[in-house]
């Protein structure tokens, strides 16, 4: 969720109340190897597991390390996995103001936060210690009452288990806002929450530049300064929730505005700025929302910036000594360049969401003429987080298919031919309809599906062949 550094906005971010935990700082990296990501992403994990020994309740130490767990496949003990659920049962039973059952009255994306960090790790959040966390996003109302961090989490937390959204029914237990609570004083006529009455929320509330804000589109459309303007942060978010809805044209042109909004606003360093701040949350938001969308964020052309992509900018923020990241590279809004634990959680989740969609760099080992206007080509089979989950939990996950392209130049401009090969079983394709006698420059990649979109990996070595 939005974290925020002003104090008018601080009562709408309740998932996002950082705290800094000082450490030496170190120099600032140039853009890492992809050997270097991998080994920041096992070093931060560790870390992480050492430092937050006992998971809390909170948007710190809390459901942010169990999220960032659950899609990175780490190796958590049974009884560190406990140890968090007993937090929160303690937590339920104690309720919010001694009202037991409740974790908040009105911050309803304490529920949103809980459930999206149990569903990683395979947990039920319709039962837990008897409680059925799902309920109170029943009532759409109390979910938008933040701002649009609500009805966006609430979406994302109902889609992470695939949970059936509740029905809003008389004994409804979570407390409702009073009509003079409600943003200008307008009475919903219904207040039943349903998958597609966020979704088009979300939709109605995109700024004009095709992002999105904190705050609805009315009141940022009245406001000024970073509250009139659209945030990378929340439009990652939104991102995120909006991409399995893809089929839906209007979401998929929304969706298309949003990733011109982000590549319009990335700074030439590859990263990413909120609130006039640049900071590693930013591209960590905005690495899971290109991800949801199946836009490779370390490949695609639009988010290379000189060389760099989100994935190096968000590398810079990593302090190799420590094992974690730095919120800020320059001290800016009351924050030192220092590992800092909410940055150091949301940078390895993103990192986490990385690793568990783009397959690895594919590995084309032969190119050949096979008769007259035929090349047959050979790859190695490419896999998802092989670095990575094997190591840790013995785990691969198997790439959806791959794409072959030949062209008759280096730059892949002249005569273009594109094969897709469905599935990862099928390693070598014998592409025919090429002009004849022709010498061909020829590549492979593989892809995932993701949300309905195929997200490539990086392209192999290029080959060539007469056909």
């Amino acid at each position: 969720m939005k974290r925020r550094r002003t104090k008018i906005l601080s009562l709408l971010l309740v998932m996002a109340v950082s705290f800094t935990m000082v450490f030496s700082s170190v120099g600032f990296a140039s853009a890492a190897t992809a050997s270097e990501t991998k080994d920041a992403f096992t070093k931060t994990g560790d870390y992480i597991y050492d430092v937050v020994k006992e998971p809390q309740v909170g948007s710190t130490c809390g459901e942010w390390v169990i999220y960032g767990f659950g899609h990175a496949g780490y190796p958590m003990s049974d009884a560190y996995l406990e140890s968090y659920l007993k937090n929160l049962k303690k937590t339920i039973k104690e309720g919010h103001r001694g009202v037991e059952g409740i974790l908040h009255d009105k911050k309803f994306t304490e529920y949103s936060r809980v459930i999206v960090a149990l569903s990683a790790v395979g947990f039920d959040a319709s039962n837990v210690g008897g409680y059925n966390l799902l309920e109170p996003l029943a009532d759409f109302v109390n979910v938008k009452w933040q701002g649009m961090n609500g009805p966006i989490w609430a979406l994302r937390a109902f889609d992470s288990g695939k949970y059936e959204v509740p029905k809003l029914t008389a004994d409804y237990a979570y407390g409702k806002l009073k009509d003079a609570e409600l943003a200008n004083g307008v009475k919903e006529p219904s207040r039943q929450n349903s998958r597609q009455r966020m979704i088009d929320y979300i939709l109605a509330n995109q700024l004009s530049d095709g992002g999105w804000s904190l705050q609805t589109k009315a009141d940022a459309e009245a406001a000024a300064g970073y509250n009139a303007v659209s945030d990378v942060d929340m439009t990652g978010m939104a991102m995120s929730a909006l991409a399995p809805y893809r089929k839906q044209a209007k979401v998929q042109k929304a969706l298309n505005k949003a990733i011109t909004f982000l590549s319009k606003n990335q700074h030439k360093d590859g990263g990413f700025s909120s609130w006039g701040t640049t900071n590693v949350e930013s591209c960590a938001q905005v690495i899971c929302g290109l991800i949801a969308c199946g836009v490779n964020p370390d490949a695609d052309a639009r988010f290379n910036k000189n060389g760099s992509t989100p994935l190096d900018a968000l590398m810079s923020f990593y302090d190799e000594k420590v094992g974690g990241f730095r919120h800020v590279n320059t001290a800016s809004g009351g924050y030192e360049p220092v590992v800092n634990q909410m940055a150091t959680e949301q940078a390895y989740y993103a990192l986490a969401h990385y690793y568990a969609a783009v397959p690895s760099k594919a590995s084309l080992s032969k190119a050949a003429k096979a008769g007259s206007g035929k090349i047959k080509l050979s790859w190695k089979k490419a896999a998802v987080n092989t670095d990575y989950v094997t190591k840790k939990s013995g785990k691969t996950a198997e790439v959806s298919g791959y794409q072959i392209v030949c062209a008759n130049d280096k730059k892949f401009s002249k005569n273009v031919k594109r094969v897709t090969v469905s599935g990862s079983k099928t390693l070598t394709r014998t592409v025919t309809g090429l002009k004849k006698g022709k010498t061909y420059y020829v590549k492979v990649r593989a892809y995932k599906l993701v949300n309905g979109k195929k997200l490539y990996g990086a392209y192999s070595k290029t080959l060539t062949a007469k056909s």
